[in-house]
């Protein structure tokens, strides 16, 4: 059986009849625990603990999932008067309020959570419309909350550095980028959190880069360091009208460096922004032109 969570805010929970009053009761006031009585000896058990760990890992904190072994706690399973198992309650508020016997599918197992637990809160839909709303520091502090109560929330993790990437907190971005999995690292917040880091290579005064331009608008080199200096000044959606106008002016420049330019910004502007969206068909149809 799965051994104890050590994360804060842990999902499944061996628990015996010295823990049950912290574990389960005091607990299910905050948080609806869920308490699986079962043995090892018990064939319906191993075809039931798998579907509930996999609900409760998926409900991420939104409920708690307590095992009991009867064998080690017999007192507890006659308190509650377990005849067979498994046998799950509910707990919520400290009182027991719904349950059932026997081994069941996943889909009903579904229906009697919906009745008791909230929806599991998503953080990174909060932090987006927060971030939406022109609240990029709450939008962070949020993302922080998340990653530090799941480690494995590696979507939190990736927008997190993205956004500090643009609040300017590089480090602390690369640092998060650096430590997600190989499978994450192409996510479309971490391409942007990258995108933006990479900029870094390229600042440059912005003032002088955009006298060049207005003096010789045919210079496109000029154009492409402009547009990286802005992506470098986190005045992302500034460089993308220039790196395309560079774009558009020759595409073809240095085997290409318009386009690599204006695709850095779009990925830094991150794969929803309508900015985003509207300059990657522009490119398609200058591409195609």
């Amino acid at each position: 059986m799965p051994e104890t969570s050590t994360g804060p805010k842990p999902t499944v929970l061996d628990v015996t009849t010295a823990t049950f009053e912290k574990e389960v009761i005091s607990r299910s006031r905050t948080t609806p625990v869920l308490v699986d009585f079962w043995a090892t000896w018990c064939g319906p058990c191993r075809t039931l603990s798998p579907i509930l760990e996999k609900l409760a890992a998926e409900a991420q904190g939104a409920w708690v999932l307590a095992k009991c072994d009867i064998d080690r706690s017999q007192d507890l399973a006659s308190a509650f008067g377990i005849q067979s198992v498994p046998t799950v309650v509910v707990v919520k508020d400290g009182k027991l309020v719904d349950g059932f016997l026997g081994a069941q599918p996943e889909s009903k197992i579904r229906e009697l959570l919906a009745k008791h637990v909230q929806p599991a809160r998503d953080a990174v839909a909060e932090a987006l419309e927060l971030e939406r709303a022109g609240k990029p520091g709450e939008a962070i502090a949020l993302l922080r909350e998340r990653a530090k109560s799941s480690r494995e929330d590696w979507k939190a993790r990736a927008e997190l550095a993205r956004m500090l990437a643009l609040a300017g907190a590089m480090g602390e971005a690369q640092l998060l980028l650096d430590a997600l999995p190989e499978e994450q690292r192409e996510s479309p917040a971490a391409q942007a959190a990258r995108a933006i880091l990479s900029a870094q290579d390229h600042a440059g005064d912005i003032a002088a880069l955009e006298k060049t331009v207005l003096e010789k608008p045919e210079d496109v080199d000029a154009r492409i360091r402009l547009g990286r200096a802005l992506i470098a000044a986190r005045r992302i959606e500034e460089a993308v009208p220039v790196l395309f106008e560079a774009a558009r002016r020759n595409i073809g420049f240095q085997e290409g460096e318009p386009r690599k330019a204006l695709l850095e910004a779009l990925a830094a502007l991150g794969e929803d922004h309508p900015l985003a969206t509207e300059y990657r068909r522009k490119l398609s149809v200058l591409l195609c032109g």
